[in-house]
């Protein structure tokens, strides 16, 4: 009898731990930002801090959730968000976490380096030539993002004009599936989020979008793509758009995502088969 119940004790254990451990699944948020541009010749947003920091800080008050970097100004490099195969390191850094976020500058020309190349929407821009150059890239000879084929799920550009068309402006160079809606760079990524257009320097919009994600705001638990609009339309006016880019797949579907703990996720696009949807909206 002491022999069976010892037994039964150590099952008791055994499962209560495997429970435990199932419960306190950790999810990953990290967030770069530049307020200082004075490096590259660029105007420098005195709020862009608030704005990712504000977004981090409300994500890692949810339960489950953890931060894993918060780096800023010459903190931000441009070889935590590149390929390993380009030199980056984004296994170790934007790809290491479930959810991505980065406030500064789009990629347009500009600086006392001269023009990017990349043209408005081709990429972000970060505050200090170290680390690999000053911008990342994504369009053809020069791709430098893949994300999403570790843990990275959902990334918000908070910089002006990444997801413009090319309809919306000479000096946008290269169509949105030429730079992003292609497997090469969304690669099990389910969302891009951020701006058709320019946007302006806000310091509320990352708290904001937390808090519509996890029902701080207002009670409601909101998918990924209603929380980023929402967000948007309370910290801009009529004549900038929000925007998102959209991965999905046969046997998956990324529209009602949530983020992990506040309802639905969807298994990673297959991007040997996965299509792009993409929407965009005035933001009031």
């Amino acid at each position: 009898m002491n022999a069976k119940r010892s037994t039964r004790v150590l099952l008791i254990l055994i499962i209560g731990l495997f429970i435990s451990g199932m419960c306190g699944c950790k999810h990953y948020v990290g967030v770069e930002w530049v307020v200082d541009y004075s490096a590259v010749g660029k105007w420098s947003p005195p709020l862009r801090d608030d704005c990712a920091q504000g977004f981090y800080t409300a994500i890692c008050a949810y339960p489950d959730w953890e931060g894993k970097f918060d780096r800023g100004n010459a903190n931000a490099w441009e070889e935590h968000f590149k390929r390993a195969s380009m030199g980056g390191t984004d296994a170790n850094w934007i790809d290491d976490v479930d959810i991505a976020y980065f406030a500064g500058h789009g990629a347009g020309a500009g600086s006392i380096a001269g023009p990017t190349g990349v043209g408005r929407g081709g990429g972000f821009t970060f505050g200090v030539d170290a680390h690999d150059d000053w911008v990342l890239a994504a369009i053809p000879g020069n791709r430098e993002p893949r994300w999403g084929d570790k843990d990275l799920e959902w990334i918000v550009l908070d910089v002006c004009s990444a997801l413009a068309f090319k309809s919306d402006g000479d000096d946008v160079l290269y169509t949105l599936c030429v730079r992003w809606a292609n497997s090469d760079v969304m690669h099990g990524l389910h969302y891009i989020l951020g701006f058709r257009t320019l946007a302006h320097d806000d310091g509320d919009r990352g708290r904001f979008f937390a808090e519509y994600l996890t029902g701080v705001r207002d009670g409601t638990k909101y998918t990924v793509r209603e929380a980023w609009r929402k967000a948007t339309e309370d910290t801009e006016g009529y004549t900038v758009q929000g925007a998102y880019l959209r991965a999905s797949s046969p046997g998956c579907d990324t529209y009602d995502d949530h983020i992990y703990g506040c309802g639905s996720v969807s298994d990673d696009p297959d991007p040997t088969s996965q299509c792009y949807c993409y929407s965009s909206w005035p933001c009031n």
